[in-house]
């Protein structure tokens, strides 16, 4: 016998589900509202899409960890891992899905569900966090690609949830493929994803912010900084560095560039994580922790210092030279508008 699927933006409420809904749509805001106004909003987002495009893989079932998309994107081998395993081609799509990010994007909900919609009347009256729930729960029966659950941020932005597409805010499961019958563990499941999502991501806001902030205040202090300003700014944007890759970006011998991520490792400003390989490669220190290559500090995290505006401002000037040197490379940076 064939039952109708149910509708998950019509869940059966209880107060449990009612406080887990409240509590996404906070975090989410927070996210958001936090986004929205940061000075590091670009360096986020796109650290953000990566972390994005790595849950998505998964959702398809691929065996693949965060770092190998950091490495991805960055074009740097992280020393001690073996090839990814995933197909030579994800480079090209995780550059669509970010050019995809980056278009100013003013498309009706209904445009980004390729399926004919019939919603009942009162839909308009559900909660949007759960209206785009039963969207995506369409589109994955529809399309057994990973476009369903990448399509989540700009489906939330759509639906008024966020002000931009947060790429960090995808949530795959694969249960909404298999005929979904069971709302009281499909819906709390998604809540709770989402949730984690934007807490998440504003924890690694905080840190690139964070990382703004020490460096610029280092650099403020350095009596000659040199290419270290045009370092720790690319670290902005490749948190992830090898020596060829910065005399490449930077235009400095590879020698050179080994010594300025020395220097750049001396002052606290980058974690090497080569350990015996022949070859190095260093990453922001909030990463190297969350990737294991560092150990969190103890005690109670330090504070941050001071705000230099001068050396904030030379921080942000050199930022857009980098930028254009990455985009000369073919390389987006911008992913939202």
């Amino acid at each position: 016998m064939t039952y109708p699927l149910p509708d998950l933006s019509a869940p059966d409420w209880t107060p449990l589900l009612a406080g887990l809904l409240e509590a996404t749509a906070l975090a989410i805001g927070r996210l958001d509202a936090r986004v929205s106004g940061a000075s590091t909003r670009w360096s986020w987002v796109e650290r953000a899409s990566w972390i994005g495009f790595t849950e998505a893989r998964r959702g398809q079932g691929a065996e693949i960890d965060e770092i190998d998309i950091f490495a991805l994107a960055c074009g740097v081998a992280v020393p001690g891992r073996g090839p990814p395993a995933f197909a030579a081609d994800e480079h090209a799509a995780l550059a669509a899905w970010q050019a995809a990010l980056a278009r100013p994007d003013g498309r009706h909900w209904r445009e980004l569900i390729p399926v004919t919609l019939n919603l009942p009347p009162e839909w308009s009256d559900r909660p949007a966090l759960l209206r785009a729930l039963e969207l995506t729960a369409i589109h994955a029966r529809a399309d057994r690609s990973a476009a369903p659950w990448l399509g989540i941020p700009s489906l939330l932005k759509a639906l008024g949830v966020t002000r931009t597409p947060l790429p960090c805010l995808v949530a795959a499961d694969k249960a909404l493929r298999y005929a979904p019958r069971d709302r009281r563990a499909i819906v709390p499941r998604y809540l709770k994803a989402l949730t984690k999502a934007a807490e998440d991501g504003l924890e690694r806001l905080n840190a690139v912010e964070g990382d703004r902030t020490r460096a610029a205040a280092t650099l403020g202090a350095a009596r000659r900084p040199g290419k270290l300003v045009s370092l720790v700014v690319l670290l902005q944007r490749r948190p992830l560095l090898s020596p060829l890759y910065v005399s490449r970006t930077l235009g400095l011998t590879i020698s050179g560039a080994g010594k300025l991520l020395t220097r750049a490792a001396h002052q606290g400003l980058v974690v090497e994580i080569s350990g015996r390989q022949a070859w190095r490669a260093y990453l922001a220190p909030d990463l190297a922790v969350k990737f294991g290559f560092a150990a969190q500090p103890a005690g109670r995290p330090s504070r941050l210092p001071e705000p230099d505006a001068r050396a904030l401002a030379r921080f942000d000037d050199e930022m857009a030279e980098i930028d254009a040197m990455l985009a000369a490379l073919g390389v987006i940076v911008e992913l939202t508008q």
